[in-house]
């Protein structure tokens, strides 16, 4: 794979966002945040896609907590994840500045049922995204994502709807006005 002089290289705490017509229709307009990075491959989460699921209706024995579940890529849909600012949970991989995945699973719910944690704090997120090595670099030489740095606005608190819009107009004007492409441009 040969690298275009200036591409970005994907890292642990980059959001990776979709490009207008990404031929992977499970990424339409997505924004992915990288929580793994390695000679194995990468692994990330979708974190604007929610679902109608609420977490008390996905996780038995949970406290009440009215947060969506994102869908967050197509493998283990199973399982929940969890991406949050929370410093304090002990367990937590920092994925970026104040940005973290996972962490202890029991005290998480002792500090929610305390009030300790709000909503825009944490997304809660059934499946993730992988590539195996080189797959995500050849994506991005192919121009299918764009990279930027992650931030706990675009990541946890800006509504999902805006949020890949809002992302592309702060990486700049050439990228901003695509945020005004039609999804379809053929009904345009």
């Amino acid at each position: 794979m040969k690298k275009k002089v200036g591409t970005p290289r994907p890292q642990v705490g980059s959001l990776l966002i979709s490009e207008p017509f990404n031929p992977e229709p499970s990424f339409k307009r997505s924004v992915v945040i990288i929580s793994q990075h390695n000679t194995k491959g990468t692994i990330g989460f979708i974190i604007n896609k929610p679902t109608p699921l609420k977490i008390g209706d996905a996780l038995d024995d949970f406290p009440e907590f009215d947060a969506p579940v994102y869908w967050g890529g197509p493998i283990k849909l199973d399982s929940i994840y969890y991406v949050h600012s929370i410093r304090n949970l002990p367990g937590s991989k920092k994925i970026s500045e104040g940005i973290y995945w996972g962490g202890d699973y029991e005290q998480l719910k002792v500090m929610i049922e305390s009030g300790e944690v709000t909503t825009d704090q944490i997304k809660f997120i059934a499946g993730f995204a992988c590539w195996v090595p080189h797959q995500l670099e050849d994506e991005i030489l192919h121009d299918n994502w764009w990279i930027t740095p992650a931030d706990t606005h675009s990541a946890l608190i800006e509504e999902p709807t805006t949020v890949w819009g809002s992302v592309l107009r702060k990486m700049g004007h050439v990228y901003g006005i695509l945020n005004d492409f039609p999804e379809d441009p053929g009904i345009n």
